[in-house]
């Protein structure tokens, strides 16, 4: 875990989202609106989160102060952080307990916000969010998300092979999710976050934070149906078809991706998959009614 004071969005790839055509299996189903500018989850630090954090010490008031200090004795006894380095900063702790306030309860409503693209009153709670889980160690490998809408929506990933998810995306990296397949979307991971630390019900959960790039490799039809993708480099360019040279070159990268992502599901698990408890499970990049 990387608990440093590293400003929110430092390495980040904030170029304008691309523009999708909306899906044309369920007309209620919607693609997510890029963000307006004020709406971007990205932070410079300083000032700015400090104040986002005093908005949330003052909306939660002691829930929030008892969740700092949860987050502190969670804390290993030897050191004063999880990855052995020091931590003396409470703008740590307050982020951290801010993850934890999203996956423990305040999900729904700041997800539903955030699809939107719009400013509103869930920033502060949003940046503190993608703040405390850029200090969640990232996780590299095959990660799975199971929905049963899958199914309705493979033609929209097959034409839309590039996809930007504007919101908290959650999947797991546990051998038992994998090891059941689809339908759903399995996902190689570059920056997805474990939260094992600081989530208080699900082990072996990643988020993604909002913005994040995912380039479909492979649609699997069938009754079980799989998309397939690999989390895009912040350098990549989002082109389909490609046409400059770094986006030919990432074509090898597609294809190891989908050796690589069919091999997770290959190995399968006699443990049972326990569905994620907190933010449900959905696609990336549409707005689904419930």
């Amino acid at each position: 875990m990387n608990l440093t004071n590293k400003p929110l969005g430092a390495d980040l790839d904030i170029r304008p989202a691309i523009v999708l055509p909306a899906p044309r299996t369920d007309p209620e189903v919607r693609v997510q609106p890029a963000p307006r500018a004020a709406a971007r989850i990205v932070s410079t630090g300083g000032r700015g989160i400090a104040r986002d954090r005093l908005r949330l010490w003052s909306q939660y008031g002691e829930r929030f102060r008892r969740t700092m200090s949860d987050m502190g004795a969670a804390l290993p006894k030897e050191s004063t952080s999880w990855d052995g380095r020091r931590v003396d900063d409470i703008g740590a702790l307050a982020d951290l307990a801010s993850v934890h306030l999203y996956l423990a309860a305040e999900w729904a409503w700041l997800d539903s916000m955030l699809h939107e693209g719009k400013p509103g009153t869930h920033m502060p709670l949003a940046r503190c969010v993608a703040s405390g889980l850029r200090r969640l160690p990232a996780y590299k490998g095959p990660a799975i998300v199971r929905t049963g809408v899958a199914g309705s929506l493979v033609r929209w990933y097959r034409d839309n092979p590039i996809v930007v998810d504007q919101g908290f995306w959650s999947a797991t990296s546990s051998s038992a999710g994998l090891g059941a397949g689809g339908p759903g979307y399995l996902v190689w991971s570059l920056t997805g976050r474990r939260t094992d630390a600081v989530d208080p019900y699900t082990l072996e959960r990643l988020v993604f934070v909002p913005g994040t790039r995912f380039k479909v490799v492979k649609v699997l039809d069938g009754r079980r149906p799989l998309v397939l993708m690999r989390e895009m480099f912040p350098q990549e360019p989002a082109e389909y078809p490609p046409a400059s040279p770094a986006a030919r070159n990432a074509e090898w990268l597609d294809r190891t991706t989908v050796r690589e992502l069919t091999q997770a599901t290959d190995r399968p698990s006699r443990v049972i998959s326990n569905e994620l408890v907190g933010p449900r499970n959905r696609p990336p990049g549409l707005i689904v009614p419930k």
